[in-house]
């Protein structure tokens, strides 16, 4: 047990890696009147292709098996369900899948230890059959369904398709029809037993309970469950490049108005600088140029080019092999082609100057702090963290406080656009 001190917002995270290996981070907040706990396993939709426990070769399982193991988790096998456990208090409880990671959480104003016991032996008690999985099947069916309609996660998987040739992120992490209907007890067993394992999991907390009372309610309820020590997942190694699967698609579809989605693809290697760093760099870089209040953006907004603010993120996939880096830009506008002919003028301008880098990472630094305002923007600032770093630190705010403008300049020196993958969703 260590803690690890925050010193820039007086903060700080009880921090200690159990004897099974789970992660757990704790930050009391006694003068909050509301706890939030998010417990994390790193499995998301694109683990499809690994060694599961106890045996030697690969197996590839359907596309959306994660998805289908994180609902199947909330049916337990007596009573009460989870559900109804956390409505008696009031409690909000929730769960969702992502590319790289799974997440269940809840948040609510009291019974908070009751709560965070429940969420560990729910998440640690799976309950598969043949019979609840078939019955499943249908549930995720109907919502796989319903997603066709939902123009905004067929315009963001199509983007995530075309940028990546060897990872598997060209798969829907609900999964196709046919890849749901073949999904297995025995599948789902593999799954869990491989992935959730504590060793591959992180336990985040925010309380106004006792830090060091509630680390050892943790240990309490991890020392009466037997897990393999040692233990090692082996995943698919992928050997993704820099290139793009596809460099333009055109959906069209029954929108009222032109989306454009603008990916560039580069490999963390070519900036020579750390993740955390290039992450901030470029996120300086680009509130510079197409921000909110960049003269970029007012400009186009003021020639009727696009109807809203710019939307822009990073993210990242890694792996033991490749460290990427893809960067989204979005849009509304009725004149796609002229928007990005004028959003990759500006994306080489290097229209920026130190007086404009210096507000920015002041900007940065200033979110660090209204991070720690509330219950919600302390776990969002935990999750980014543990997402992005497998950790949380605290480095994050050394790096910040350390950036500089010649590090700058050499890091947004390496933007080109020569990985680019473009998304244009328009009516018909």
């Amino acid at each position: 047990m260590k803690y690890i001190d925050l010193d820039i917002v007086n903060e700080k995270i009880l921090y200690d890696k159990l004897d099974n290996g789970l992660d757990v981070y704790i930050i009391r907040k006694k003068d909050f009147n509301l706890n939030f706990a998010s417990f994390i396993t790193k499995f998301g939709g694109i683990d499809i292709e690994f060694i599961p426990i106890d045996e030697k070769e690969y197996v590839k399982m359907p596309a959306g098996i994660a998805h289908f193991l994180e609902h199947k988790l909330f049916e337990q096998e007596k009573d009460p369900q989870v559900h109804e456990f956390y409505k008696k208090s009031g409690t909000y409880v929730n769960a969702m899948t992502g590319y790289k990671r799974t997440k269940y959480i809840f948040k609510g104003p009291s019974n908070f230890k009751e709560n965070l016991e429940y969420l560990l032996d729910f998440v640690q008690s799976p309950y598969f059959t043949d019979k609840n999985i078939e019955k499943e099947k249908g549930i995720i069916i109907e919502e796989a369904n319903m997603c066709l309609d939902d123009k905004n996660r067929l315009f963001n998987e199509t983007i995530m398709k075309n940028l990546y040739k060897e990872v598997p992120f060209y798969n829907k992490v609900i999964g196709e029809i046919e890849d749901i209907k073949s999904i297995t007890k025995e599948d789902i067993y593999k799954c869990y037993n491989s992935f959730y394992h504590p060793s591959n999991m992180g336990l985040l907390v925010v309380t106004n309970e006792n830090e060091e009372e509630v680390l050892e309610l943790i240990k309490s309820n991890q020392s009466k469950k037997n897990y393999e020590k040692d233990f090692i997942i082996k995943r698919k190694e992928y050997n993704e490049d820099d290139s793009v699967r596809k460099e333009y698609e055109e959906i069209i579809t029954d929108v009222t108005q032109t989306r454009v989605g603008y990916s560039l693809k580069f490999k963390l290697d070519n900036f020579k600088a750390s993740r955390r760093e290039v992450f901030d760099y470029l996120y300086i870089l680009f509130g510079i140029l197409v921000g909110n209040l960049s003269n970029f953006n007012l400009s186009l907004k003021e020639q009727d080019i696009i109807t809203n603010d710019i939307g822009y993120y990073i993210d990242n996939y890694s792996s033991e092999t490749d460290d990427i880096i893809t960067v989204h830009f979005y849009g509304l506008t009725e004149n796609s082609k002229l928007f990005i002919e004028l959003l990759e003028q500006q994306l080489l301008s290097k229209n920026y100057t130190e007086e404009d880098f210096d507000l920015y990472k002041k900007n940065i630094i200033s979110d660090f702090y209204y991070c720690f305002n509330s219950v919600n923007g302390i776990m969002s600032f935990m999750m980014s963290e543990y997402e992005l770093e497998g950790k949380i630190d605290n480095k994050v705010i050394e790096i910040e406080k350390n950036l500089n403008y010649k590090d700058f300049i050499k890091v947004t020196d390496n933007i080109n656009l020569n990985n680019k993958s473009v998304v244009v969703m328009k009516g018909e």
